[in-house]
């Protein structure tokens, strides 16, 4: 499985994009950014788009991937993938002919660009080479993980989250799981703002871990705040029990 990193940082500066991570050719999880990195070829071979949630990190290039596949005049749609919650906010804030025009109409109701694709929590649906899998995450919105299996191999990805208790049970219990992307967007200074956004801190990070139990996958940490890059990066130290990876904008990974 490669896994290319288009942008996982938590805010946006020169040179920090925000969350978009290109699984193969043709999936993303996550669209905070894609058009900017992606050359016009590669963004239409992309099918499938996996959004954690609806914060505009995580989902502004939904639009400009629009735009440029309709006018680019392909002719097979985008699936957008996500619980029925997180779709009806896209298509309620986004898609809704004021901030954008609605691509799941055009160009007509019955050959949309964009098809939307609920995923109900805990069920697995196959799309192309990929098993996916759902489960609910606990942040400010309505947030879901993916468990997205290939070849027996698996990967999570956790999207923004707090304390949460049902994903890391059943990562634990995953066989096949090579590797889980978490985020930690804070510094344990900032624990009480941590927990009111939803977000982990790395003392946060630790406690999470700890629920895995005696199941060591590789972790990929992103989602930090740019200006908190160092402060985190001393903490995350702490975890010595873990093979711990720091995402980078660009990196290509191999499961």
């Amino acid at each position: 499985m490669k896994i290319r990193v288009l942008g996982c940082h938590g805010s946006q500066l020169p040179n920090y994009n925000t969350t978009g991570f290109l699984l193969g050719d043709n999936v993303l999880v996550d669209a905070g950014t894609v058009t900017p990195v992606l050359t016009l070829r590669e963004q239409l071979k992309i099918d499938y788009i996996f959004i954690t949630h609806a914060h505009m990190d995580h989902v502004r290039d939904l639009m400009f991937l629009a735009d440029n596949v309709f006018y680019s005049k392909r002719q097979r749609p985008l699936y957008v993938c996500s619980s029925k919650g997180v779709l009806d906010a896209l298509s309620a804030h986004l898609f809704n002919n004021v901030i954008w025009p609605d691509f799941s109409k055009i160009p007509d109701k019955k050959n949309p660009l964009i098809r939307f694709k609920a995923l109900a929590p805990g069920r697995s649906c196959r799309f192309g080479d990929f098993l996916v899998r759902t489960v609910a995450v606990n942040h400010t919105v309505e947030t879901m993980g993916y468990f997205i299996e290939m070849k027996k191999k698996a990967v999570l990805f956790l999207g923004d989250t707090g304390p949460t208790e049902k994903v890391w049970r059943m990562a634990k219990a995953h066989r096949g799981l090579r590797a889980i992307f978490v985020e930690t967007s804070l510094p344990d200074a900032m624990t009480d703002v941590a927990d009111k956004t939803g977000h982990l801190t790395p003392q946060g990070l630790a406690a999470e871990l700890q629920k895995l139990s005696g199941a060591k996958p590789d972790i990929y940490l992103y989602h930090m705040k740019p200006w908190f890059h160092e402060a985190i990066r001393e903490e995350v130290k702490a975890i010595s029990d873990r093979k711990i990876h720091i995402v980078e904008d660009g990196q290509v990974i191999r499961l």
